[in-house]
């Protein structure tokens, strides 16, 4: 059985590090298995978890709430915003970050409605000041 590395790396630390047989990965495409000889890749993930199957068999789950994976030649490389092995002693850790997560992904989305409020506003102002009037549907 042919075998590549893996390391998953977050500001946490080494969630993963050695010698596997095959990965998936929660993407922003859908998930992703890497097996020996897979493409070279560059991939965003997505919060969910990384299925680590081991020369041994007995698959280990890591969670992740983002980063970026890149396949190149026999290793595979993740940087994780958060990653932690999925286990009892994480439980809360993981859950902490999840909370964090869903927070910041609700800030993106207030600021993205922000951002398009001050566009419709500038050109409303654009127009007021060259006189013209446009219909505008909102």
């Amino acid at each position: 059985m042919s075998e590549f590395n893996l390391e998953i790396l977050s500001p946490e630390g080494v969630a993963f590090k050695g010698d596997i047989v095959s990965v998936s990965f929660p993407t922003t495409s859908g998930d992703i298995v890497v097996l020996p000889g897979h493409a070279n890749l560059v991939s965003i993930l997505k919060q969910g978890d990384i299925l680590v199957t081991p020369k041994s068999g007995e698959v280990q789950k890591i969670t992740v709430t983002g980063g970026f994976i890149e396949v190149s030649d026999h290793k595979v490389n993740v940087a994780a915003q958060f990653a932690v092995p999925s286990d009892d002693s994480n439980r809360q850790k993981i859950e902490e970050a999840l909370k964090f997560a869903k927070a910041l992904q609700e800030k993106k989305k207030d600021e993205v409605d922000i951002s398009i409020i001050e566009t419709q506003l500038r050109r409303t102002i654009s127009s007021l000041k060259s006189g013209v009037t446009l219909k505008r549907k909102f």
